[in-house]
């Protein structure tokens, strides 16, 4: 009796359901669930316009309709500081007092360490006489560059927490504009001086710690206790962490070809929306993919427990804390390169190859985003990407730097130096447009000084 009574009703219930179907239509049913808050940022570069006519369908109907569009902006508003008229920059660092230093990737530009002096022009800091060597090219063992005090090639300048000046010594000047010379041992150096251009130490290094063909590109200081200094080395034969003692200058070497550290071999970068291979202006002028630097920007945390990396040629940011980078390899610590390659934690995909890293003591680590005309930001407390800065004369940034001003102020500035488009990638051809460019935004955090 019971189960005919469930029956009778099923079919009562379909009948019932049939009626309603017939009298609405088949599509009549919700595409989407209702909505919740969406993601933040989605729409933050986004806007509605018409279309000029000369992009228009010669129809009346479509020439008042609003089209969605990219603008190729959001942040905060980006500020032209320096203007370079010269030479191309890479580094930049600025002092409290809102001194400005940068460098320049020496072929035969006549100095490579510089302050800005107006906003249009440079002078050698701390002088000519220290960014004179002897010579470039090693008379007694061709191909190789010169031991010298003298600067040969500065690729990085950095402003510590205790307000003062260092400058990063490749040791490897540029010839005819593509081949990096070797390194003699001498060559390669970390200098720091006083704001008053007073040198107060010069670090070298063992060519067991530094080769001929390794390419040091940056350097971050940890000052509290001893004191240590951390340098990416990006050359792709040999990429690594080089560490140094600041209170011993003695230096190491951590993550030799470790995954974080090396090149994405097949990647293709965009800058500008179009794709960019190498073009390289030297035999066998062979095309490849955008794979020539392994590991290139680095960022302390603010409590400079973690170091974060990044190789320029892959799109994937890495950190380890310094507690392994800081135990140097030797009979007394042999499983020291095994803990620390253990210890490399992958943070995932950043949507760009980088180029330049920074902190600041909110915790924040800016990445620079090329193929974006961007900086972003990554957030150690929700392990995620933010948007930062985008603007359209964003042309490759390069080096990042916080400085917190005594005036008044906290900023990151970087430079912009159209690196895709130098002759290097471009056959010879030199496809950048003068002046280069120095910015700066605002930002909410100051300077991570880690003393």
């Amino acid at each position: 009796m019971l189960t005919a009574f469930f029956a009778a009703g099923v079919l009562a219930g379909t009948i019932a359901s049939t009626v309603v179907q017939s009298n609405s239509s088949v599509f009549d049913f919700p595409e989407y669930p209702p909505p919740l808050t969406p993601p933040p940022n989605q729409t933050i570069a986004d806007s509605v316009a018409r279309l000029p006519p000369s992009e228009i369908a010669r129809d009346p109907g479509l020439a008042n309709l609003k089209i969605h569009f990219d603008t190729g902006k959001f942040g905060p508003p980006v500020e032209l500081v320096h203007a370079y008229l010269d030479f191309w920059p890479t580094g930049v660092a600025v002092s409290s007092d809102g001194r400005i230093f940068t460098s320049f990737p020496r072929g035969n530009e006549t100095f490579t360490l510089a302050e800005a002096n107006t906003a249009t022009t440079e002078v050698p800091f701390p002088d000519q006489e220290t960014n004179t060597p002897p010579a470039f090219v090693n008379t007694s063992n061709p191909g190789f560059s010169v031991a010298t005090d003298k600067f040969i090639l500065v690729q990085s300048v950095v402003v510590d927490g205790k307000d003062r000046v260092w400058a990063l010594d490749v040791g490897r000047p540029r010839v005819n504009g593509s081949t990096l010379l070797a390194q003699s041992p001498g060559g390669p150096k970390l200098v720091g001086f006083h704001l008053n251009g007073t040198r107060f130490t010069t670090i070298t290094f063992p060519s067991s710690v530094v080769a001929a063909d390794s390419s040091l590109n940056d350097v971050r200081f940890d000052l509290r206790g001893d004191g240590f200094a951390y340098l990416p080395d990006s050359s792709p034969q040999r990429p690594g962490v080089v560490v140094v003692n600041l209170k011993t200058g003695q230096s190491w070497r951590h993550l030799d070809n470790h995954p974080s550290v090396t090149v994405q071999v097949d990647l293709l970068s965009f800058h500008n929306g179009v794709p960019t291979y190498v073009h390289p202006p030297i035999s066998p002028f062979v095309v490849t993919a955008f794979n020539r630097f392994a590991v290139d920007g680095v960022a302390l945390s603010p409590d400079g427990e973690y170091f974060y990396f990044a190789p320029l040629s892959a799109r994937r940011l890495f950190r380890i804390p310094t507690s392994f980078l800081k135990v140097q390899p030797s009979a007394i610590n042999p499983n020291a390169i095994i803990l620390a390659n253990q210890a490399v934690q992958d943070l995932g995909d950043v949507g760009s190859h980088l180029n330049g890293l920074e902190s600041d003591d909110q915790g924040f680590i800016y990445l620079t985003a090329p193929e974006h005309n961007a900086i972003n930001r990554f957030n150690p407390k929700t392990g995620m990407i933010e948007p930062f800065v985008r603007n359209p004369f964003i042309q490759w940034p390069d080096t990042l730097a916080v400085a917190s001003l005594k005036s008044g102020g906290n900023f990151l500035y970087f430079t912009c130096n159209q690196l895709w488009l130098s002759p290097d990638y471009q056959n010879g051809t030199d496809l950048r447009t003068k002046p280069y460019a120095m910015f700066r935004v605002p930002i909410e955090g100051g300077k991570a000084n880690q003393v």
